[in-house]
């Protein structure tokens, strides 16, 4: 029998036409292979049997790097094959699912390392298996000639590798060696810019690591600034040199065996780190062993294994390294060499790099193991841009082809999604809009990502928010525009993820979020299903000063919290004065209900923490000093939150429990107090959610936004709810916090758009 076969998904950039070689050949099949642009065709032709299992090792088989999402077949006349060909790619069609960036594969490190082998010590070793892939890839299909690696000639030893059906490397497009491909350049700033190459690059560089230098390294989607964790001076020049003064550096181990060394690290985060994305992920420290600025405090160490050769050699060499975006703090991953090699400071001693272009910037990836699950923090590398499979909301039998939709996202983490023929393509990340380099950025991947992907969005999705820079973008495009609330697209994520019709209930509890009523809102619960939202309870409101500038002053708020409550002789902070002027006179005051802001004012009654020098520091260090308590077992202080109901919706009060910390905190253990509020706050949760159930027949709960990062609060929340007999969803492809909204606003967007052909 004679077959045709598409293969749709994974099947790009991941050596999938070699193993499908291989599969044919042993089978004694005779046909083709090859890219058609989104996707691969193959044709089969062979005995019925061997066909047959031809087929089943095709589409059975795991852990060989490509995905099969779509998978079409027809039995077609014979043709006069006489062997298995890997063709030349054919003519482009609808884009594929590109795979993300992949990191070094067991056999390319052996050979790393392996001082008989043809590339031992190369930068640059990779195979059909590994190796970068989004970031270097100018469009489709994946073939050499379409990625960074054309400006390379390959040497005759990898173009018997490359043209060797036996190779590891056969079609590998990526591959280089010691005598071709990219090399090594170390450029010393100290020493009147001198440059070594290759071998005596890495030499030189890693000797400047060992006097205490702060050298840029170049990795696959921009530059690290790169130093050594244990040296207090080199730390906090690390800091001056990135304008960034107290958030904690990720650092970078040779092995799990080296990161045991200096963290707790659980079956579960073990896992999370030798993953495919390799990740930095947050893990509990053990011990103050590295430099007091490294991790400035925080219960974490962001922690992560290397995934490029390069990063390989200097931790095999070296030790554990601080490996931080290249980046002045608030700006876009520097990605191009000139702006790197021109960066005028005496804190950088030098630079390691390559010609090798970086087509798009991507940072590195951050995520946590919550409830026992992996939770993302930032999305970026190596998850990028694989998709979140959707169901089609328009049957093509309905006479229509479901409209592409494209979702600005929000401000902060900014991050953008497309969606087209069930795959959402949520962007990397990019940082806060309010920074125009960062929404230049943003501007400049919806036009690549839209070339490469060969979208072209039918209708738009964005925040509610009248002054996010997303939105205004969103509106420029000229289409079809569709605003939602921004708790409703937290929401909607979760529902996307899970394939979730509703009803839900939706917890959604984060800073800060634009309301229908036009107020800040932050904790809400919300009645979500299909694309309509009902807001059925709430954080009591209370008057912050300052709007989104209240974000960074902890005390401030704290402030207002204890006026509002009636909790003024409380209060010693000299600046109380002016605060109570301006909430009498309403200067500049807004009512807010956001989680936020009432777990930033907690840790300031409890003088925890009063400013955030960095998004979430107060909340961080709130839930360090909760977790603290419950690892000591040191038993939680009783902070009580009062739940009552105020013309139809459900109201979750603090009072009493901003009542609890000031009348206990010179008597109880602040971590006891502080685990007490988590716990307090929790059943708060529980307790609404319960008179959700009663009244509306819901027990499917959805839990999202940016305060779902705070292990403790999660934990115990999701814990209690189950207990309670509720089935609790969380997001775990996209972050909770606002990387993961556009999401939701896509998810909100086709359902908007069922209901229009619906009704036609």
């Amino acid at each position: 029998m004679t077959l045709k076969i598409y293969a749709y998904g994974i099947v790009q950039g991941v050596g999938f036409r070699p193993l499908v070689y291989h599969m044919a050949k042993n089978e004694g099949i005779s046909g083709t292979v090859r890219n058609v642009g989104g996707y691969v065709e193959i044709i089969a032709q062979g005995e019925k049997g061997a066909v047959g299992r031809f087929l089943t090792v095709l589409t059975e088989t795991k852990d060989m790097g490509y995905e099969i999402i779509k998978f079409e077949k027809e039995e077609i006349s014979p043709l006069a094959l006489n062997d298995f060909v890997i063709l030349k790619s054919g003519a482009l069609g609808e884009s594929s699912v590109i795979p993300p960036d992949l990191p070094v594969c067991p056999a390319c490190q052996k050979e790393l390392l392996n001082g008989g082998d043809r590339r031992f010590g190369n930068p640059f070793i990779s195979c059909i298996s590994c190796g970068p892939r989004y970031t270097i890839m100018e469009r489709l299909p994946y073939d050499r000639d379409h990625t960074a690696m054309i400006d390379f000639k390959m040497c005759e030893e990898c173009e018997k590798e490359y043209t060797s059906p036996e190779s590891r490397r056969f079609h590998a497009q990526t591959i280089s060696c010691n005598d071709c491909g990219p090399y090594l350049i170390y450029r010393d700033k100290k020493k009147e810019e001198k440059e070594w190459l290759e071998g005596e690059a890495l030499d030189q560089a890693a000797a400047a690591l060992l006097e205490g230098g702060i050298l840029a390294v170049k990795g696959i989607g921009g530059y690290h600034l790169v130093c050594s964790p244990f040296r207090e001076d080199t730390v906090n020049r690390l800091r001056i040199l990135k304008g960034r003064e107290e958030k904690p550096f990720a650092v970078m181990f040779s092995s799990i065996a080296e990161i045991k060394k200096y963290c707790h690290v659980s079956k579960e985060e073990r896992s999370l780190l030798e993953s495919r994305p390799r990740p930095i992920v947050l893990l509990r420290r053990e011990g103050d062993y590295m430099a007091p600025s490294t991790n400035k405090g925080s219960m974490y160490c962001g922690a992560f294994l290397p995934y490029t050769p390069l990063q390989i050699l200097l931790t095999e060499k070296l030790g554990p390294l601080i490996m931080t975006s290249a980046n002045i703090s608030g700006q876009p991953i520097i990605r191009e060499d000139e702006p790197m090699l021109s960066l005028s400071s005496k804190e950088l001693r030098g630079v390691l790099y390559n010609h090798r272009r970086i087509l798009r910037s991507v940072d590195d990836s951050v995520a946590k193991i919550v409830d026992g699950k992996p939770q993302l923090i930032r999305r970026s590398r190596g998850y990028v841009p694989y998709p979140v499979f959707l169901a089609t909301e328009v049957k093509e039998s309905h006479g229509e082809k479901e409209p592409s939709v494209f979702a600005a996202g929000g401000d902060l983490k900014a991050s953008f999604c497309f969606y087209k023929n069930g795959s959402a393509v949520v962007s990397q990340y990019f940082g806060d809009l309010e920074e125009s380099k960062v929404m230049e950025e943003y501007e400049r991947s919806f036009e690549d990502m839209k070339k490469l992907f060969r979208f072209q969005p039918e209708l738009v999705v964005c925040d509610l928010h009248p002054n996010y820079h997303s939105a205004r973008y969103a509106s420029s495009l000229g289409l079809p525009l569709i605003k939602v609330q921004h708790h409703h697209a937290h929401i909607a994520s979760v529902m996307a993820e899970h394939h979730l019709e509703g009803p839900v209930i939706g917890v959604a509890m984060d800073g800060t979020g634009y309301g229908t009523d036009g107020t800040i809102w932050g904790g809400e619960f919300l009645i979500c299903q299909d694309k309509e939202c009902k807001r059925a309870g709430h954080l009591s409101p209370f008057p912050i000063l300052g709007g989104d500038q209240s974000m960074r002053e902890a005390w401030k708020t704290a402030i207002c919290c204890l006026i509002h409550f009636g909790l003024q002789e409380y209060i010693t902070d000299e600046r109380s004065d002016l605060i109570k002027a301006a909430l009498r006179h309403h200067i500049n005051v807004v009512s807010s209900s956001s989680a936020g802001r009432l777990f930033d004012a907690a840790s300031s009654v409890l003088l925890i923490a009063h400013e955030n020098t960095y998004e979430g520091e107060c909340a961080s260090l709130f839930e360090k000093s909760g977790l603290s308590a419950m690892e000591r077992q040191i038993k939680p202080a009783s902070v009580p939150f009062e739940v009552s109901e105020r013309k139809g919706i459900w109201e979750l009060d603090p009072k009493s429990a901003f009542a609890a910390l000031c009348k206990e905190r010179g008597k109880e253990n602040i971590s006891a107090l502080a685990l007490g509020f988590h716990i307090g706050f929790a059943k708060g949760i529980v307790s609404i959610c319960e008179k959700l159930k009663d009244q509306y027949k819901i027990s499917d709960v959805c839990l999202s936004g940016g305060v779902f990062q705070n292990t403790v609060l999660t934990e115990h929340a999701a814990r209690f709810l189950r207990e309670k007999g509720f089935k609790v969803y969380m997001n775990l492809s996209v972050p909770p916090n606002d990387g993961g909204i556009s999401l939701g606003q896509v998810y909100l967007g086709r359902k908007y758009l069922k209901a229009f052909y619906q009704t036609k």
